[in-house]
């Protein structure tokens, strides 16, 4: 044997690089920031979500309010007509436009008499 017995011979086109077993090399990392960049997306989306959401309550809180003092003006113009039809019905009233009228009051009771 000579010197370089000892030396095997090597494909020219490995020569430097170590072998990875096939599983490591096929593995691929993604890039760093990916994990981060979906989180802020998928914050972002939550977020929107949210904030339609409520925007959507406060327009329904808004026109339960408006309907509330629709309601309560309803209520008000009901009390003044009873009060009014009270009035007009009440028996000084009903005399007071029975004489504007020209009519007189009767005394205190009428008979008429039978055919």
């Amino acid at each position: 044997m000579t010197a370089y017995g000892s030396i095997h011979a090597r494909p020219i086109g490995l020569t430097g690089r170590r072998r990875l077993p096939v599983p490591t090399r096929a593995r691929r990392h993604g890039h760093p920031a990916g994990p981060l960049l979906a989180a802020v997306l998928l914050s972002f989306i939550v977020g929107l979500i949210y904030l339609g959401l409520t925007i959507h309550l406060a327009a329904t809180e808004y026109r339960v309010e408006q309907l509330l003092l629709e309601r309560d003006d309803l209520a008000r113009q009901v009390q003044t007509l009873e009060t009014t039809m009270l009035r007009w019905g009440a028996e000084p009233m009903v005399l007071e436009r029975g004489q504007q009228a020209g009519l007189d009051p009767l005394g205190s009771r009428l008979r008429l008499p039978a055919p």
